[in-house]
């Protein structure tokens, strides 16, 4: 795929046409830049992950971008969600469907599945019940497999079909697009070193 890249000036950048869709109708142009990146790492992660209806999935840093939104569809699949965060961050997690909330005791082999948006590896591997499903967000960063527990970390890709489905959720009321901060572009320095800092509620967004 080649994308044309745009000069300083230009107001326009070409991109495939089944890899976009419309932003939500409520959202101004910071918030719906949230959506695309993040919900889609979410979504398709739960893909390989393939919890039914009532199985029991784990979300470590679910307060975060990526676990946030992954904690409010998994709950919106009816999936039991115990979600790992900071034990400040509790209500937010509850907030956005978690049945359960954990500060960082979970019992071994005591899930389903995980979805390590904090990049545990092996230490959230072990509390996937055997013969269940780990998925991580960095490709290549997943634990080696062990007790029949599938293993696999999501490689996001463009889908406008599945972005559409997702902006629907937005405009629906399912998903919360979540802002910590905006930078102005001369900013984008700051903006790195706030997320190195941790503890990034929602998403940092640079502004033109």
């Amino acid at each position: 795929m080649r994308v044309r890249r745009p000069s300083r000036s230009s107001e326009y950048v070409v991109v495939p046409a089944d890899a976009v869709a419309r932003a939500p109708r409520a959202a101004d142009a910071a918030h719906a830049a949230t959506l695309p990146l993040n919900a889609l790492t979410a979504a398709q992660a739960l893909d390989l992950l393939a919890v039914p209806e009532g199985g029991s999935l784990l979300v470590t840093g679910a307060a975060g971008a990526v676990g946030g939104y992954a904690v409010q569809l998994a709950a919106h699949r009816g999936i039991a969600v115990t979600a790992l965060a900071r034990e400040d961050d509790e209500e937010l997690v509850r907030s956005l469907g978690a049945a359960r909330f954990t500060g960082g005791a979970v019992g071994a082999r005591s899930v389903d599945a995980v979805l390590d948006a904090a990049v545990l590896g092996e230490r959230a591997l072990a509390w996937v019940r055997d013969g269940g499903a780990y998925a991580g967000v960095i490709p290549h960063a997943e634990p080696a497999p062990e007790r029949g527990v599938r293993v696999a970390a999501v490689e996001v890709a463009a889908d406008g079909a599945r972005l559409a489905e997702l902006v629907r959720l937005v405009d629906e009321g399912v998903l919360t697009l979540r802002v910590a901060e905006t930078y102005p572009l001369a900013d984008a320095v700051k903006a790195h070193t706030r997320l190195a800092e941790g503890g990034v509620r929602g998403r940092l967004v640079l502004v033109p």
